[in-house]
């Protein structure tokens, strides 16, 4: 009986040591798949962190290019006002009527537009990338008429 006792005692102990080697070594791989999830979670974070860090990068680029077509759709209006006040308004800020001027002097009107209209076109072949002549060089008012560098 004594021996069935000791059987019994040593088989409890290797079946207690057996188990809790299975159970740390079970342990140590739910560590071990733990420790990879978190390492894949980190780097979807970074990426994520990288991802809004663009976007906000993105988003300032976004609101810099609106502002800068507000300020140049401004601009236009303003041209556009100036060119509206041309045919209203005479050189000292006195009202003209353009038609009456035109049935008036119609030459006048018609050498001012044709001057006009030339000029609009130099200006259109000096953007398109035409080389300025030496005069225009010289009269820097034509470039800036044209609302281009002195150089091409």
């Amino acid at each position: 009986m004594f021996s069935t006792a000791k059987l019994a005692i040593v088989g409890a102990i290797f079946f207690t040591v057996v188990g809790a080697f299975w159970y740390v070594s079970d342990l140590q791989s739910d560590l071990a798949t733990s420790q990879e999830n978190v390492r894949t979670l980190q780097d979807s974070v970074q990426e994520q962190v990288e991802l809004i860090d663009q976007m906000q990068q993105d988003q300032k680029d976004i609101m810099a290019a609106r502002d800068e077509m507000r300020e140049m759709v401004n601009r236009q209006r303003e041209e556009i006002d100036s060119l509206r006040s041309q045919f209203s308004e005479s050189a000292d800020g006195s009202e003209r009527d353009f038609g009456k001027l035109a049935l008036s002097k119609p030459s006048l009107i018609e050498n001012i537009i044709n001057k006009g209209s030339a000029s609009a076109i130099r200006c259109m072949e000096l953007a398109s990338g035409a080389e300025p002549t030496q005069e225009e060089i010289d009269d820097e008012n034509i470039m800036s008429d044209c609302d281009i560098g002195s150089s091409p």
